[in-house]
């Protein structure tokens, strides 16, 4: 993107970084310890501990998704146990998501489209009216593969408001798996991403998800 279409705000992004650090970085940083030390989904006991911790440290709203049985955590409970009935696709999908580091390349985020695609689809037949997983399924990837860009209301009205779409966005072709709202985020985010390499000298995946957290609360 040519520098006079650029938004990126580089002294918001510093502010972002510094209010993270202060107050964020220490629950992230557990979180990502927390799937380095079970990164499979095979035992029940370690795939339930991170639904729980994942799912409602961000809010990411799965429980809502899931027809109830009126016990207490029942919602997470029939999580993990379809997603240890399909333990080999899931970890087909993560071990293919870790050899994925930072930094981003297009080859690298149309591998990660297609990951979240599958993993969106693997949870659908558990949801109500097969909806779609998609914020759930993006923050639950990226505690397990930092280079996964984050999806939710914020993320999605900041990158609207900052690149409008143009065609020259789309860097691949769809994934035959991707979920297409999450690739055009994905492609949104790529823009940004390249412009913050261009002006800051630290730059992450989630640094920059927690910029667009604070550029959405401007709006």
């Amino acid at each position: 993107m040519s520098p006079e279409l650029s938004r990126f705000d580089l002294l918001g992004y510093r502010r972002a970084v510094a209010e993270y650090n202060r107050n964020w970085q220490a629950t992230d940083e557990t979180l990502y310890d927390l799937c380095r030390r079970f990164p499979g989904h095979s035992d029940q006991a370690s795939v339930k501990a991170k639904l729980w911790i994942i799912g409602r440290t961000y809010a990411t709203g799965i429980e809502r998704k899931i027809p109830t049985q009126n016990t207490q955590g029942s919602s997470l409970s029939q999580l993990s146990e379809h997603i240890l009935s399909r333990r080999r696709k899931a970890e087909f999908v993560f071990r293919r998501l870790a050899q994925i580091t930072e930094p981003l390349t297009p080859e690298k985020l149309r591998r990660i489209v297609d990951a979240h695609g599958q993993f969106v689809r693997l949870l659908q037949p558990l949801l109500r009216h097969r909806q779609s997983p998609r914020s759930f399924a993006s923050k639950y990837m990226h505690f397990h593969c930092s280079a996964v860009p984050l999806y939710d209301t914020y993320a999605v009205t900041a990158l609207r408001h900052l690149y409008p779409w143009q065609e020259a966005f789309e860097i691949f072709d769809l994934p035959a798996s991707a979920d297409e709202e999450y690739t055009w985020h994905a492609m949104r985010f790529w823009q940004l991403y390249q412009d913050a390499q261009k002006r800051a000298r630290w730059v992450t995946v989630k640094l920059l998800d927690y910029y667009l957290l604070r550029v959405a609360e401007d709006f």
